[in-house]
């Protein structure tokens, strides 16, 4: 089927998906941390514009008044890619937790129970 009409959304994807192609293919050596290793991606396209929004929100992301969802999406996907993580200490915390059947939740609940 032959469509007349991309909408914003899918204009956006194609144009991400471009330009990912064109960092990946550079002839720029490949020293950058970006190129090591193969990150998987999220997609955020498929979150509400609510979700979004309190994201954007959350890390006081700088963004124009009026964005549409992919534009949204965009901005809250570039910032989520810049987050640094240490893998190692985030895993173990993670079996940690599931190992001992707890939830950060549960930290908090206990928390407040040995101040009273």
């Amino acid at each position: 089927v032959r469509h007349l009409y991309i909408c914003d959304f899918h204009k956006n994807f194609i144009q991400s998906v471009r330009n990912k192609r064109k960092r990946k293919t550079s002839d720029d050596g490949g020293d950058s941390p970006e190129h090591d290793t193969d990150v998987p991606e999220v997609d955020l396209f498929q979150l509400q514009v609510n979700t979004l929004r309190r994201y954007k929100r959350h890390y006081k992301l700088q963004t124009r008044p009026g964005l549409n969802k992919a534009q949204l999406a965009e901005t809250v996907s570039r910032h989520f890619r810049n987050i640094p993580v240490n893998e190692k200490e985030t895993l173990a915390y993670f079996i940690y937790m599931v190992k001992n059947n707890k939830s950060r939740l549960d930290q908090k609940s206990e928390g407040s129970k040995q101040l009273e």
